[in-house]
């Protein structure tokens, strides 16, 4: 065939060409996209992560039968010197620096200076104060405190299980419950209310690592 008539069947040829191969190449992809679609769908899609029925840390609580928290200040002994220029960050006292003191009785005459308090509560022992000229109340108190104080003074305060019973005349309310790093202040005499506090705080182990 002469060259003339060979380039002629070509030209004619190659648009039907092309046209193919665009077909057939559309063809490879519908089979290949069908292929991983049918693929993705037969892997099982996760569930999603369950709710966490814990709560957060910030949606906890505290029970304010058991008194308000105040940080520690620490355990430290000083000096009378030194003392006299501290602050502590609760009325009465919760925790901080103080002097190595007991006292002779669950039931003071008088009303027991702050770095005293300190080291009682240090020990684990509670102090119940009160604000007022009340002998009822005071009776009352006395006797919740009876109830708990089953050992005699020089053992239980050394051991931290007695319930102090003092009159405080610079309380900011009626009654006020002192454990370490806590404080619960009452305008009455709750029973259920401090014997849960003391039940809670009394002779409490923490208060030697905190």
């Amino acid at each position: 065939m002469p060259s003339s008539q060979k380039s002629t069947s070509f030209s004619t040829r190659w648009p039907l060409i092309l046209v193919l191969l665009i077909v057939g190449t559309f063809l490879v992809y519908i089979v290949q996209h069908k292929k991983a679609t049918q693929m993705s769908e037969s892997i099982p899609s996760q569930p999603a992560p369950a709710a966490s029925s814990q709560p957060s840390p910030a949606a906890s609580t505290t029970d304010p039968d058991l008194g308000v928290f105040y940080p520690s200040q620490g355990h430290d002994h000083w000096e009378m010197s030194q003392l006299r220029g501290f602050h502590y960050n609760s009325s009465p006292p919760t925790s901080g620096p103080h002097r190595e003191e007991f006292i002779a009785s669950y039931f003071p005459d008088s009303p027991m200076p702050d770095y005293i308090q300190v080291h009682l509560l240090e020990h684990g022992n509670i102090l119940i104060q009160y604000n007022c000229n009340c002998p009822d109340t005071v009776t009352k108190l006395e006797s919740l405190a009876r109830s708990f104080d089953t050992y005699a003074p020089s053992i239980g305060l050394e051991e931290g299980k007695g319930v102090v019973v003092a009159k405080n005349p610079t309380l900011p309310s009626r009654i006020t419950v002192t454990a370490w790093t806590r404080l619960l202040s009452l305008n009455k005499v709750d029973e259920n209310k401090i014997k849960k506090f003391i039940a809670k705080w009394l002779a409490n182990g923490q208060n030697s690592r905190q």
